[in-house]
């Protein structure tokens, strides 16, 4: 009916994993990030890594329990190109680890469940869980802003309506609810959200979110013939 919410998003939509964007980890894009910090204390099995993405906002990824880590190419200033998690059960993780060069003990630690590998193009780090904090540098306005341009396919627009709240038109057609999920996903890193279908053809779509973060913005979208 129209005007009736839809609950939130689940942690799978209808195009299962090809909703999460590439190069993300915790639901987080990576690629292209500086490092502008990494803080370590082997005795509080505790390594941090400071980064700022593409939409100059700062993160923090806290490795917690972190028995073993290997960074010494990964330095300040350096630009990632991705993060990637290996768990026990995961196809390649035994394969990942000997191509690491891990001793036996960590090796078996990984495969039996007890640590993760979480590994960089410069290094590596073994923990048992890796937790995300994050701030805008600029308004949560812009910073929705600087998402939705960086996401935007080609004949896809962003515009600004009266009240600041953003304006997303799309081509109609089969890929148009699918490629609103994707975006959905992206710009509210699967927390709470509300997506609401305002016209009976699903043509038009209302993004409102991050009340949880104190972050709310909202996102119109709109299908163009």
């Amino acid at each position: 009916m129209d005007g009736e919410p839809t609950p939130a998003l689940p942690r799978m939509g209808p195009l299962g994993d090809r909703l999460f964007p590439t190069m993300a980890f915790l639901n987080v894009s990576v690629h292209d990030a500086k490092v502008t910090g990494v803080r370590m204390d082997r005795e509080k099995m505790f390594l941090q890594l400071e980064l700022v993405l593409h939409t100059r906002e700062t993160v923090w990824f806290d490795f917690q329990g972190a028995e073993e880590w290997s960074l010494e190419r990964l330095g300040t200033q350096n630009v990632l190109v991705d993060i990637r998690e290996w768990r026990a059960g995961m196809a390649g993780t035994a394969e990942r680890c000997a191509q690491r060069a891990l001793d036996a003990v960590w090796t078996q630690k990984v495969l039996a469940g007890e640590l993760v590998l979480y590994e960089f193009e410069r290094g590596y780090v073994l923990a048992r869980a890796a937790t995300m904090a994050r701030t805008w540098e600029e308004s949560s306005l812009q910073g929705v802003s600087i998402e939705l341009d960086f996401l935007l396919k080609p004949g896809w627009k962003r515009t600004m309506e009266d009240g600041g709240n953003h304006v997303v038109t799309g081509p109609a057609g089969p890929e148009f609810d699918s490629e609103i999920w994707r975006i959905a996903r992206f710009i509210t890193y699967d927390d709470y959200m509300s997506l609401e279908k305002l016209d009976e053809a699903g043509h038009v779509y209302r993004l409102m979110s991050r009340a949880r973060k104190n972050i709310a913005f909202q996102v119109t979208f709109r299908a163009v013939e």
